[in-house]
């Protein structure tokens, strides 16, 4: 609706067909955001249609929340996963080499001293660990005659249907193999809930996202809608020419992040475990906050080129001042950087701030060769007027 009031008192007014009262603009807010409420719920409707179908048909490729949950945690997954395992295979190593031929009565004499102080293995030396760790033990084994047929003949009518024997093995081996079948099969896993509505409330949070993510479009013309009729003309123009290159570098960022940023720092993190020696214990609700803010920051921090040129067009600033004022950007980068990340760490810091700075030399390069254009006097005078 169009509010005429007393607007024909300045039949030069511009804005005479378009002015609008608070009130009128408070409804069309609240209309504005019940549709973008509905498009959010239709689309959240639909992934949870998916994920039901996904599941019912075993597909895990089919769905919005379900296959979108594995896509963020597959980089702690894994990366959690190669830490058991690498350090399983030193493990391994390690005994094969204290795989000595070590006399029984060696073996003896520890299984004497370690019965001796309780079973107690803070009394034995890491040496003596190492005798028990790779010394033979009993393991016993029941084996169907039927497989013995194949190797010895038919058995006699009172054969017993099962045999019962021991073999001599190691606790190491069978530790070894235990985990080495863990991490082949994925028959574990290493993100962990600690209460029984956590993997409930971290799913609605993935669909939330993912419903937000796929309304973005009707989202953003609801948006669009409301604040593009307070844009002059000139406004929208760059709203236009910049939403591409915006959407794409946004983009870039979260990719860059979920498949380059995330694995590698979980890895230089866990690196630190393997230093200290710690057993890493991620919890999935921890983990889901950091996975969904940081790609969320790289996106927006992947900004960084646009904003400079579109300030290099407005006239505020040029490709010198860029070029002279690159330490106090650089400083100021590595502040947001800091700040901006969800972990204290520097490295996944500096896997925010070496692209920022990447694209700041960028959009410096692109304002020196795409300069703003110089006003001519009748625009110059234009702006004066409509100040």
């Amino acid at each position: 609706m169009v509010s005429r009031g007393k607007i024909d008192e300045y039949p030069d007014d511009m804005f005479a067909d378009s002015r609008m009262t608070f009130g009128e603009h408070i409804e069309e807010l609240r209309t504005r955001m019940i549709r973008g409420f509905a498009g959010l719920a239709l689309f959240m409707c639909i992934g949870f249609i998916l994920d039901g179908i996904g599941e019912s048909t075993g597909n895990k490729n089919i769905g919005v929340g379900r296959p979108m949950l594995d896509v963020i945690t597959e980089p702690v997954e894994t990366q959690v996963r190669d830490f058991y395992f690498r350090r399983n295979i030193r493990t391994a190593a390690k005994t094969k080499e204290n795989e000595v031929k070590v006399p029984p009565t060696e073996v003896e004499k520890v299984v004497e001293k370690l019965e001796a102080n309780g079973n107690n293995l803070t009394t034995l030396n890491a040496e003596e660990r190492a005798i028990l760790l790779g010394a033979p033990d009993e393991l016993i084994l029941t084996i169907p005659t039927e497989e013995l047929v194949k190797v010895y003949g038919p058995l006699k009518d009172d054969a017993p249907k099962t045999v019962t024997m021991k073999v001599q093995v190691s606790a190491a081996q069978i530790d070894f193999l235990s985990n080495k079948g863990q991490a082949l099969a994925d028959g574990k896993q290493y993100l962990t809930t600690l209460s029984a509505q956590e993997a409930f409330v971290v799913y609605f949070k993935v669909s939330i996202i993912c419903g937000i993510v796929l309304s973005s479009p009707w989202l953003f013309f609801q948006f669009w809608a409301f604040v593009g009729a307070g844009l002059y003309p000139h406004e929208k123009k760059y709203v236009y020419i910049f939403f591409g290159p915006s959407l794409g570098l946004f983009l870039a960022g979260i990719l860059l992040c979920q498949f380059v940023v995330l694995p590698g720092a979980v890895k230089a993190l866990l690196g630190f475990n393997e230093y200290l020696g710690f057993d890493p214990d991620i919890r999935l609700n921890e983990w889901l906050s950091l996975a969904l803010i940081l790609p969320l920051v790289f996106g927006l921090s992947f900004q960084t080129p646009l904003v400079m040129i579109f300030l290099n067009r407005i006239g505020l600033f040029t490709a010198e001042d860029y070029r002279k004022k690159w330490r106090q950007a650089c400083m100021i980068m590595a502040v947001l950087s800091a700040l901006l990340t969800p972990t204290p760490d520097i490295i996944t810091m500096s896997y925010m701030f070496v692209p920022m700075f990447g694209l700041y030399i960028a959009g410096i390069i692109f304002c020196h060769y795409f300069p703003a254009p110089a006003l001519s006097e009748e625009e110059e005078a234009a702006e004066e007027v409509a100040v």
